[in-house]
């Protein structure tokens, strides 16, 4: 936990108590300061009464809802970044909020990581316009290859060239891109990652180009895009290949001029901003099929880099393995860990389909499931292994000691009937029995993150949710 993080204050807005307590353990959790509001009443109040780095307010809400809130507070001289969530949400509330000037939008439900990844990329974004700096990522790689491909990219980073990286999805071409930037002139500017892919198609204009205060109703505030806020930076246009094509034109001329025009604006601005892009389609045969402009594939296509797929370089497998197993072993405070032979060597001769975004949250799963200080083979869950299969083998019974438990069953006529039983690593328990058990060590272990437990027993979050509810009614589970 920072000292930075600690002298961080957010605001939660919400008159669900169940979400306004979700979300304050999950703001906490990420070692911020946090306090909470049940309507926009309070909220307002607060907000005028203290200084807030962040505000995150539902949209709907009793008598002052987030909108009414968010009015209020600009109406009285409150900036602080507001970012909105509902359960009802539509394109066009999405519409509104952005066009109001609020930071981001999400819709429920959602799990914890997406209002950490939104908490963490409001703060960057604000630092970006304070002069902040951010810390350099690191590349990992063993192979001759990819020692050649980042000795190119950091040849590339001295020029001022646009630069299309391509490959299959979790190959890592962001983390490529950052180091283009880190290794460029523009180090200490902005870079702003624009995810191309997840901003609705009525919005990204307006998101990538700004809007002027009066430009439509609602803005009631000028707006920079992103492009604007990458000034003297670096922007990333990830996936570029899902921008609109009647979008593609405008682009084109920012490439082409160097400036910009926001909506309602009658006259262009002029950015000193580096391009890079990434996709993971084909944009010759999007160019081929009508649905990418030839001379913007053209203007991209500076320079091309191919980031192989992670089963075309099996070398780097080790060196990332042990770098993502470090990393989670510090996050769940699991001390040392160490890779098995065997372990290793499974992994090295998987094919990794979702390439190094695969083997991370493989080894994350690993990191957090494993008992022992070193991660065996079992432990990976490669090649379609179940979490059934896992708790049946003999050998994983032999390891750990035998317990006993208290089970509790119905019978037909409504009795219900309470036995000891073993624990789940002996013979002569049921499989659901077993299930329950590593369902709630699991989610122990990840301290009650519901998402990241369904990810490591590879269950919907949903399918979790139900199997929770399904203990609690039967008195072996409880919040």
């Amino acid at each position: 936990m920072s000292d930075k993080n600690e002298s961080r204050k957010v605001l939660i807005v919400d008159d669900d108590d169940n979400m306004r307590e979700a979300l304050k353990e999950t703001v906490r959790r990420m070692g911020l300061s946090v306090e909470t509001a049940e309507n926009g009443r309070e909220g307002f109040e607060k907000a005028s009464s203290r200084p807030y780095d962040l505000i995150v307010s539902d949209m709907r809400m009793p008598e002052i809802d987030g909108l009414a809130m968010f009015n209020m507070m600009r109406s009285s001289g409150i900036e602080t970044p507001v970012c909105f969530i509902t359960a009802f949400g539509t394109v066009s509330n999405a519409v509104a909020a952005l066009k109001l000037g609020a930071s981001d939008y999400i819709l429920k439900p959602f799990p914890p990581e997406v209002i950490e990844e939104l908490i963490r990329r409001t703060f960057e974004i604000e630092s970006l316009n304070k002069g902040g700096k951010r810390k350099k990522n690191k590349a990992v790689f063993r192979s001759a290859f990819m020692a050649r491909l980042f000795a190119l990219a950091k040849d590339v980073a001295g020029s001022e060239a646009t630069v299309l990286i391509t490959g299959e999805s979790g190959t890592g071409k962001e983390v490529l891109a950052r180091y283009i930037h880190d290794n460029s002139s523009r180090a200490d500017g902005p870079f702003v990652a624009v995810n191309c892919a997840a901003i609705p198609e009525n919005l990204i204009e307006s998101e990538l180009f700004g809007f002027e205060k009066g430009a439509f109703t609602g803005a009631i505030n000028r707006k920079a895009g992103k492009f604007e806020l990458a000034d003297g930076g670096t922007i990333l246009l990830d996936e570029i290949g899902e921008v609109p094509i009647h979008l593609q034109a405008k682009l084109l001329r920012v490439l082409q001029e160097r400036e910009v025009e926001r909506l309602g604006s009658i006259r262009p601005e002029k950015i000193n901003v580096r391009i890079l892009a990434t996709t993971n389609r084909d944009l010759k045969k999007e160019v081929a099929s009508g649905n990418f402009r030839e001379d913007l594939f053209y203007r991209l296509n500076v320079i091309a880099i191919e980031l192989p797929p992670l089963r075309e370089r099996r070398e780097d497998v080790r060196e990332l393995a042990e770098f993502f197993m470090l990393k989670y072993a510090e996050i769940n405070r699991k001390g040392s860990c160490s890779l098995g032979e065997k372990a290793l060597q499974a992994l090295i001769d998987y094919d990794w389909p979702g390439n190094v975004r695969e083997l991370e949250h493989t080894v994350e799963r690993a990191v957090v499931l494993c008992r022992d200080k070193v991660i065996s083979e079992r432990d990976l869950f490669l090649h379609g292994i179940t979490i059934k299969q896992f708790l049946l083998e003999s050998d994983f019974q032999k390891e750990l000691p035998a317990q006993q438990a208290t089970v509790c069953t119905e019978t037909a006529s409504g009795e219900e009937v309470c036995r000891t039983v073993p624990s789940v690593t002996t013979v002569g328990v049921t499989i659901a029995e077993m299930e329950r058990e590593l369902i709630l060590k699991t989610l122990e272990e990840v301290g009650g993150n519901r998402t990241k437990a369904a990810d490591l027993l590879g269950i919907t979050v949903r399918t979790l949710r139900n199997k929770l509810n399904e203990y609690r009614e039967s008195g072996h589970y409880s919040d």
